[in-house]
Formats: C-alpha cells, sequence, structure tokens
C-alpha cells in the first residue's frame, strides 16, 4: 500500500526565547522523515521555486520517499513564533499556483496555506490535515480521518464531538497535554510524553504520517495508532530524529453516545 502525501515545502522562519532559526520544512518533508524511518512506500506531491525545487527533490529521494514536484514563483514561506502559546504564525509567501491533482492507495491532504483548493483527490483512503483548510478560511474536503490541533483552533469537547457529524474519525492534539479522538460513537483521550519542548515545529506532520501508517498500513485500530505516533513524535522531539520515546500512553474513554 502507498502513501500519497501532498502539501508544499516550506521555508520556515522559528523564533524561540533562544533566537531566530530558518530551515527547510512542510508537512511533505516531516512525513517523509516518518515514512523513510518506518520503511513505507510513499509519494510527495507539491511545489516550490526553481532555486530550491533540486535540493528538496534530493532531500526527499535521501529518506526513501518518490518526490512529485513542481516548479512555482516562490517558496511558501512562514515565520512561526513560539514565544506565545499558542504559537503565533504569520505567512510571508506563497506560490501564485497550487496542486492540480493528487493520487495514491492512501492519500494524506496536509496544506500549509491553500494550495490544494481546487485539487482533483483519488484515494481509497482520504486523511486531512485542517491546518491549511483553517489559516486559509478553504472549506475542507471529504475524508475518512481528518485532524488538526490547538495551535490551529481551540475547541470545546462538546464542538469536537459535533465534528463526528461531518467526519468519521477526527483527531484533536493538544501538545503535551495529549489528545482527544473521536471514533464511532465515542471520545477518548490519550495523554502525551509531556516532554517541555519551546519548538515543535513538524512534531503535528510527524504525528498525523505516524498516525496514518499505523492505522491504514499496519492496521492498528485508531486510538492505538495514535498512541504510537505519539510516541515517535516524543522521540522526534527529544531527537529531532524518527525514533520512538516509550511512554505509558494511557487510553481513556471520555463519553460514549447512541445513535
Amino acid at each position: 500500500m502507498e502513501i500519497t502525501v501532498a502539501g508544499n515545502p516550506t521555508v520556515d522562519i522559528i523564533i524561540t526565547d533562544r533566537g531566530v532559526a530558518r530551515r527547510l520544512g512542510g508537512p511533505i518533508y516531516y512525513a517523509s522523515l516518518v515514512f523513510g524511518a518506518l520503511g513505507a512506500r510513499a509519494r510527495a506531491v507539491g511545489v516550490a521555486s526553481s532555486d530550491l525545487l533540486g535540493e528538496i527533490e534530493q532531500l526527499l529521494k535521501s529518506l526513501g520517499v518518490e518526490p512529485q514536484l513542481e516548479a512555482a514563483d516562490v517558496t511558501t514561506t512562514f515565520e512561526l513564533d513560539y514565544r506565545t502559546k499558542p504559537r503565533k504564525v504569520r505567512l510571508v509567501a506563497k506560490p501564485s499556483r497550487g496542486i492540480a491533482r493528487v493520487s495514491g492507495d492512501v492519500v494524506i491532504l496536509s496544506p500549509v496555506y491553500d494550495e490544494l483548493t481546487g485539487a482533483e483527490i483519488r484515494g481509497e483512503r482520504v486523511v486531512v490535515d485542517l491546518q491549511g483548510y483553517i489559516r486559509s478560511g478553504t472549506p475542507p474536503p471529504k475524508a475518512d480521518l481528518v485532524h488538526f490541533s490547538h495551535d490551529d483552533m481551540q475547541i470545546t469537547t462538546k464542538e469536537l464531538v459535533k465534528m463526528r457529524e461531518r467526519w468519521p474519525v477526527v483527531v484533536y492534539t493538544l501538545g503535551e497535554e495529549g489528545a482527544y479522538i473521536v471514533e464511532r460513537g465515542v471520545l477518548y483521550y490519550i495523554n502525551s510524553a509531556r516532554l517541555e519542548i519551546s519548538d515543535v515545529t513538524g512534531s503535528g506532520d510527524v504525528f498525523l504520517a505516524a498516525l496514518t501508517y499505523y492505522h491504514y498500513v499496519k492496521n492498528l485500530g485508531v486510538v492505538e495508532a495514535a498512541c504510537e505516533a505519539s510516541k515517535l513524535v516524543a522521540g522526534f522531539l527529544s531527537t529531532r530524529k524518527i525514533v520512538k520515546y516509550n511512554f505509558e500512553c494511557v487510553k481513556r474513554v471520555v463519553q460514549r453516545w447512541r445513535f
């Protein structure tokens, strides 16, 4: 089974109490780290400026992921300020063109802004990160599973449960506070490793890529897959590598309801 992840690579300007750093990033990069480490068959789809295109393609290939990138006028650039919680995000630059089509056995739609607006999507399973849709105010598509974080939008559990009317599985991550998962009439909560890390750039992308792999490729239940993904996120935040950080992931049922 092949996973296709779609979204633009980025240049991230990261501001913390320690200073300012500039590095390549974006969902397709961080997801590719996961897929390379786990040995998944994967493709990455996006657009970037011609001056960075070759570098990004080589980077993805080195991770064992097939790049499907096209040239654009600029590379999407964000300023991410972690001196506040939730972080402040400012769009600095974005390409004038988007992604036209995405296909695969399992498709992860993970736009950083509006690059997937109007794209043709074909996949047996569709996973969506709502981040870019929330940022750009564009309507999200139908999906088998959606993810978003408290950095993207803060909602109550009552509002979260209501989202089940639109999507079969909804995953809401809260950083060091854990995550809520809505599936099949049940609201679950799982804890996190509770690491104190200021720069968490890429953690949501690592989480969703790992969750997708464990759930759809390895056939774990979505809650168990989320626990495994959380352990990889903790390892990534500790080392900036895709390694597992073992901690006791406690799964708790918060609410059940009848249809």
